[in-house]
């Protein structure tokens, strides 16, 4: 009789668990030093796939190859470093918007900005202005001459100076920026995808 009641007993109180106890997960390691979620039917699952996918996916983003190049002029043998693409933050097809184009040059960096939508001409002390993510705002003077090509034109660090604007283009990222034009000026936001690319050009520009 006690024999049943204490069977009983253990059936109300199996009964009684939560199926979050019933159908609890255990996690494992296996010989390779992976994590692995085993689940009670027999299946299981890698825990960290995911998360290896993405760091890996961060890490190769950030790797310079990705966003510089090096070409050498077989004439003079002379080297030069420059983005390997031009970064086009536009829309309407292209008819209003920025084309940036990045250059490395003897431990300076040339930044040339195409602003297409408010006139072609830009004067030689046009403003950009430019606010990041964070909030920080800073503010750049042309220093390229007067053109109607719709240019404009930065250098920074070596004798140029502006090593604390390079600093903040090459750590933050912009969210919108302002060239100004002869008629007005031609404003765009960055995407985070477009952001993430001008600072980690610049970084890797900065950093050769």
């Amino acid at each position: 009789m006690k024999m049943k009641k204490s069977i009983l007993t253990i059936l109300i109180g199996f009964l009684f668990i939560s199926p979050a106890s019933i159908f609890a997960q255990i996690e494992a390691t296996t010989k390779d030093g992976k994590n692995v979620i085993l689940n009670l039917d027999g299946t299981w699952k890698y825990i960290e796939t995911e998360t290896n996918d993405t760091v890996a996916e961060s890490e190769s983003n950030d790797d310079c190859s990705n966003y510089i190049e090096t070409w050498i002029d077989k004439v003079s043998g002379t080297s030069s470093i420059s983005a390997k693409d031009k970064i086009f933050i536009t829309e309407d097809g292209g008819k209003y918007g920025f084309g940036i184009y990045l250059i490395g040059a003897r431990k300076s960096i040339i930044a040339s900005i195409q602003a297409v939508g408010s006139g072609n001409c830009i004067d030689d002390d046009a403003k950009i202005n430019i606010l990041f993510r964070d909030g920080s705002r800073i503010e750049l003077i042309n220093n390229g001459d007067f053109n109607c090509e719709a240019k404009a034109t930065l250098y920074f660090g070596g004798v140029f100076g502006r090593k604390s604007e390079l600093n903040d283009l090459s750590t933050k990222e912009i969210e919108t920026m302002r060239v100004w034009t002869y008629d007005g000026y031609v404003q765009m936001d960055f995407t985070p995808k477009q952001s993430k690319e001008l600072l980690n050009t610049l970084r890797c520009l900065s950093e050769s």
